[in-house]
């Protein structure tokens, strides 16, 4: 009687664990996790960043309209930007539970090309936190027609500034879940080129929001 109590068990376990496991999805243009998933926050939006305080005032407000771009579209909070109090401490991106942005002014070398960085940690295809790095090393920043920073490598001081706001647009689009779209005008196209003010969503980037937010 035990045995076969005991193998009833282990039937009904197998075949729960058949019924619940995970189907591949259309990428949408999202991560995917290795079941082929798309990543997300799902119901837990918005989603909460805090501002390093590594972080200018002069920048806050692109990433507040950054933020702002991505809610319009999708007709709904998806990213809630604390402008105050501001993350105190040494600029130092880890998985700590909390989601931050950053501003930094050492970057490394052989990545000297890239304006931003935004890691992602997940359990299943769900979110748990997202970090944004910013470089401020290699990059001057500009908003609205105005120079905001400048790299903080001297020999990089002069050279041709990014518009931050449409750089921030594009790393939220990381945290959200979405990976780089190099055509249709996406926001999330892999370069941004000094100049380009790149700061509204493409219809590829609406398409994106709807499988998921």
């Amino acid at each position: 009687m035990v045995k076969l109590l005991g193998a009833c068990g282990f039937l009904i376990l197998m075949l729960s664990i058949q019924a619940c496991a995970p189907k591949s999805q259309e990428d949408c243009g999202f991560v995917q996790n290795v079941y082929g998933e798309r990543i997300s926050w799902q119901t837990n939006s918005p989603v909460t960043m805090y501002l390093h305080e590594s972080i200018p005032d002069s920048m806050v407000p692109a990433i507040v309209s950054a933020a702002q771009t991505w809610e319009i579209t999708a007709g709904r909070k998806l990213i809630n930007i604390v402008t105050s109090p501001r993350k105190t401490g040494p600029a130092n991106p880890h998985q700590d539970g909390q989601n931050v942005i950053y501003l930094l002014n050492t970057w490394e070398d052989n990545k000297a090309s890239e304006q931003g960085r935004t890691s992602v940690y997940w359990i299943g295809d769900l979110i748990k936190e997202a970090d944004m790095r910013l470089n401020g090393a290699d990059f001057s920043y500009y908003w609205n027609g105005q120079r905001v920073t400048k790299a903080a490598k001297a020999a990089r001081a002069d050279s041709s500034p990014v518009n931050i706001e449409a750089l921030v647009l594009h790393e939220l689009g990381h945290v959200l879940g979405l990976k780089h779209k190099d055509n249709s005008g996406s926001v999330m196209a892999t370069y941004l080129s000094s100049g380009d003010d790149r700061v509204n969503l493409a219809a590829t980037d609406e398409a994106a929001l709807r499988c998921e937010y």
